[in-house]
């Protein structure tokens, strides 16, 4: 289990990482407003995969560590 949680919580911190850089790219508008379509539609697909590593990693939590929510 603690192979699979290991890869889970590096892909989480791996999409977290990458939505952070492309918020501060686009707040510090170095982009065209052209590109910001093409940078909102990285920001969802990182964000989607920021949620799913996160409900995965609670849910491996939820059973290795079944006292944590009591």
């Amino acid at each position: 289990m603690g192979n699979t949680i290991e890869t889970a919580l590096e892909k989480l911190i791996e999409h977290a990482r990458e939505e952070l850089h492309l918020r501060r790219h686009r707040d510090q508008e170095k982009t065209n407003h052209s590109e910001h379509g093409h940078d909102m539609a990285k920001l969802l697909t990182n964000a989607e995969e920021v949620d799913r590593y996160a409900r995965q990693i609670l849910s491996m939590h939820e059973k290795e560590l079944p006292t944590l929510r009591a």
